[in-house]
């Protein structure tokens, strides 16, 4: 069985990633709310890596079998897109833009940054900033600094959901 985990984002640790109807939100952490488990899907990539060896990954939600997906890049005059969501079928075949990667810096604490693969200078971000119960998470260029900007994926332990 995968392991579960959670994605926290450094500027509020008391949120979690999750699905709410067909959005991608911070919600506040509970462990035994499904949608905000997520499973860190590597056998669908097969070897592939980004230009700085980091494998790619999938993003599946436990509670929907849906992957996280980065299907349209941001344009100059679009800096925010909204990750969408999309059935995974990673025994048969994953689309390029279901794939991530993490960053290979840590940059404290275990937070990184979760790259899109296409192009690693757009990551997961938790749009708007000062982040909140509600928060839509998207994609937006790359700012190490900014703590809605990078993540932790931890271990959901069942002791902790029950």
């Amino acid at each position: 069985m995968p392991q579960h985990i959670r994605i926290f984002c450094r500027e509020d640790i008391n949120l979690s990633v999750a699905v709410r109807g067909s959005t991608v939100v911070l919600a506040r952490t509970n462990p035994a709310d499904e949608s905000q488990h997520w499973v860190q899907e590597f056998s669908g990539s097969g070897m592939v890596t980004d230009d700085e060896g980091q494998r790619a990954f999938a993003l599946v939600n436990k509670a929907t079998g849906l992957a996280l997906v980065n299907k349209n890049l941001i344009t100059p005059s679009d800096n925010n897109l909204h990750v969408q969501l999309a059935p995974y079928f990673g025994d048969v075949r994953v689309d390029l833009s279901m794939l991530w990667t993490l960053g290979a810096a840590d940059l404290g604490g275990g937070f990184r940054e979760v790259r899109v693969l296409r192009d690693t200078t757009q990551t997961l971000n938790g749009l708007g900033g000062n982040v909140r119960d509600g928060t839509v998470v998207g994609i937006f260029p790359s700012h190490q600094e900014s703590p809605n900007a990078v993540w932790n994926l931890a271990p959901v332990h069942v002791s902790d959901a029950e």
